[in-house]
């Protein structure tokens, strides 16, 4: 009786044994799964900026996938200058450049937009795609987003545009930005400008420029914007009339928008056109005070609920 009953409490050792290690090994293959699921969807920095745009620069955002971006963004006349002060209500009465753009999400990283513009009455299409991102955990320190746009102007210059080819600008773009903290992003933006005609033969038709720009948030519903593009050109200087595209502004989040006010001394609102035209200096007053406004529309409505 006491060889069973000794044979009944071993068994009963070797059965409880026995589901621990297997629970275990249930446990452990259930942490497994979960590590490889993480490791395999990692955690992506997310609003690094809250708008597509810095100030006058494109930013690494891209638009979401179903969204239409309608944008309108508009630069008054020079605040001071001979172009400014009262009489002109420090540049309120004139209009150097409006642009009006449809930006659309084609997937969460490719965005396509269109805009016409003021100057030269410009007609630009671009692709914007978002390359790499940076992760929470810095296996990817950086983002990175490439941009191409492609300019056409309309206008009637028998001169200039005696050839259609000649009414054509390029522009081919990096954005790479790094997130540092929550408050700070810094943007780094090498950027080639190819124009098939200019008008001055010491100009080139290709033109490198290096742009920087970054956001620091001050609260939770206010930021300060700033972005500033150097071209590397022997003819774009300030002794022939050119200076350097400079752009400040503050942003604030209302209700789920984000309003941006800035002064900038370029005219024009597309790269094509003030990376190689910024004929305007902050020291003689000849800024312009900037807005932009958008609006978002849902073609996905079901999907973004989800």
């Amino acid at each position: 009786m006491q060889f069973v009953l000794l044979m009944l409490k071993n068994k009963f050792t070797f059965l409880s044994v026995a589901v621990l290690i297997f629970q275990g090994n249930v446990f452990a293959q259930t942490d497994l799964d979960s590590f490889l699921i993480e490791d395999k969807s990692p955690a992506y920095v997310i609003a690094s900026f809250k708008a597509t745009r810095i100030v006058n620069a494109h930013s690494i955002e891209t638009v979401r996938k179903g969204i239409l971006d309608f944008r309108i963004t508009h630069h008054f006349g020079d605040v001071g200058g001979n172009g400014g002060g009262v009489h002109t209500l420090y540049g309120f009465d004139n209009a150097s450049d409006i642009r009006f753009g449809f930006e659309y999400g084609i997937s969460d990283r490719l965005t396509a937009g269109f805009g016409r513009s003021k100057i030269q009455e410009n007609l630009d299409f671009f692709l914007k795609y978002r390359l790499l991102r940076q992760t929470v955990d810095n296996r990817m320190p950086i983002s990175v987003t490439v941009f191409a746009d492609m300019a056409i102007t309309p206008q009637e210059n028998p001169a200039q545009y005696s050839e259609f080819a000649n009414r054509i600008s390029y522009v081919y773009e990096l954005l790479i930005a790094r997130k540092f903290s929550k408050a700070l992003t810094l943007q780094l933006m090498p950027l080639y400008l190819h124009r098939n005609y200019v008008a001055n033969p010491a100009d080139n038709n290709d033109l490198f420029s290096l742009g920087m720009g970054g956001r620091l948030k001050l609260t939770k519903r206010f930021a300060i914007l700033g972005d500033v593009y150097y071209n590397f050109s022997d003819y774009l200087t300030t002794s022939n009339g050119f200076y350097l595209p400079v752009g400040v502004g503050v942003e604030i989040e209302t209700g789920g928008h984000v309003f941006q006010m800035f002064f900038t001394n370029n005219a024009a609102i597309i790269e094509n056109s003030y990376i190689a035209g910024t004929r305007s200096s902050w020291s003689k007053g000849e800024f312009k005070i900037g807005f932009t406004i958008s609006r978002d529309f849902a073609f996905n409505k079901k999907k973004n609920k989800e």
